[in-house]
């Protein structure tokens, strides 16, 4: 094993969209020099996909909009676009969130899926990583797991899932030189 010395800055605001995100952002990336990003994770589309009426819905055509901001604001950063993961937001259990919810539902894998290919189109014209999670929790529930505790949130199964994405992708461009040997290196045990 190896650790590695980094720090990071989780900017995660539940319930949001990528509106309110927008509005936001100033005090999310926060413009002071001691700041330096190597990368960074964008996650959204769960909250937006949600159906119109609903005061979290933002149109597909605005969030596509929202999200290549988002994206350039982290390159401004001096953020590599390479260093950057979108994320798609996953799919739903509508039968889990009909149990939780009621059955007027506002969140549906058909819209959701909309969504999950706009991320797609934005990481690749911005020259960005991207991970399906959509196409990933598919097909996961259709194996049989149950990454949901509501059919939305995910319980420890899906975090498992999400953790491993982005462990990859931050193992994979750490820079060595971060890189500490684990205690036991440095004495001999076993």
């Amino acid at each position: 094993y190896r650790l590695y010395l980094s720090s990071g800055i989780n900017a995660e605001y539940g319930g949001y969209n990528t509106a309110w995100t927008m509005d936001a952002l100033q005090s999310i990336l926060p413009n002071v020099p001691m700041y330096h990003f190597d990368m960074a994770t964008v996650w959204f589309g769960c909250n937006d996909a949600v159906t119109p009426g609903h005061p979290q819905h933002v149109p597909l055509e605005q969030f596509k909009c929202n999200l290549e901001r988002i994206v350039c604001r982290l390159a401004a950063e001096g953020i590599q676009p390479g260093n950057i993961l979108v994320l798609t937001p996953p799919s739903v259990n509508e039968e889990m969130l009909d149990v939780k919810y009621g059955p007027e539902r506002i969140r549906l894998n058909t819209v959701t899926g909309q969504y999950a290919q706009c991320v797609l189109r934005v990481a690749e014209e911005r020259g960005c990583q991207a991970c399906d999670l959509f196409g990933m929790f598919s097909k996961a529930v259709e194996g049989g797991a149950q990454p949901f505790t509501d059919g939305l949130h995910l319980n420890e199964q899906g975090e498992e899932m999400v953790y491993g994405v982005v462990e990859e992708f931050v193992a994979a461009r750490l820079d060595r030189k971060w890189a500490i040997p684990d205690w036991k290196e440095l004495h001999g045990a076993t």
